[in-house]
């Protein structure tokens, strides 16, 4: 892609192309092709190795920080956010679950108080929202999430940093199952060489 194409398909000035082009490749999410344009970044199975490591060490950081900090606003709220459903292979529903999911997570790293932790989660998460639309289009897993959110919600309220420590660890795991079952099940990485 070239900043002209994305200005002209997304009908916005070049400057705000180019910032948005900027910042894609910032978070690593486009990479410069010298005198093409950008690409789009392939998903690696290091990447996916990579953010799910780094999000279970910072959620578990946040989650052990926030127990016992959440008063009944924060509560109330995350019970809300985290009773959102989608349906397999519809985008928009996907995207909304996935951002009420973001929200989620993202409202218990608030509650540890720690801004960095915060926003390295944010990125982090930035960064598997593709791999999440992998993991989500190949089975319905909303049912399953509600309940592991209900049982850190519960966790945190009562300030039981141990249990909200093992939630999210398993949490985070199955999340990371879920998108590597569904990449190895795609179809473009089905006859794909491994090895020498």
């Amino acid at each position: 892609v070239t900043e002209v194409d994305l200005a002209g398909q997304f009908g916005v000035g070049r400057a705000a192309a180019r910032a948005a082009v900027d910042r894609l490749s910032l978070i690593g999410l486009l990479q410069p092709v010298r005198r093409q344009g950008y690409r789009v970044k392939p998903i690696t199975l290091r990447d996916l190795n990579d953010l799910f490591q780094l999000r279970e060490i910072v959620e578990v950081a946040c989650v052990k920080l926030a127990a016992g900090k959440v008063d009944s606003a924060d509560l109330h709220r995350l019970d809300r956010l985290c009773r959102t459903d989608y349906q397999p292979g519809d985008k928009e529903s996907e995207a909304v679950f996935l951002q009420r999911n973001s929200d989620f997570h993202l409202s218990i790293a608030v509650a540890s108080g720690n801004d960095r932790l915060i926003a390295v989660l944010n990125q982090t998460l930035v960064e598997l929202e593709r791999m999440f639309h992998f993991g989500l289009s190949l089975r319905d897993r909303g049912s399953e999430m509600q309940s592991e959110h209900q049982s850190l919600i519960v966790a945190l309220a009562e300030g039981d940093a141990a249990t909200a420590e093992r939630v999210t660890i398993e949490q985070v795991r199955s999340s990371r199952a879920m998108v590597l079952h569904a990449l190895l099940s795609s179809a473009s990485l089905l006859d794909v060489k491994i090895g020498v």
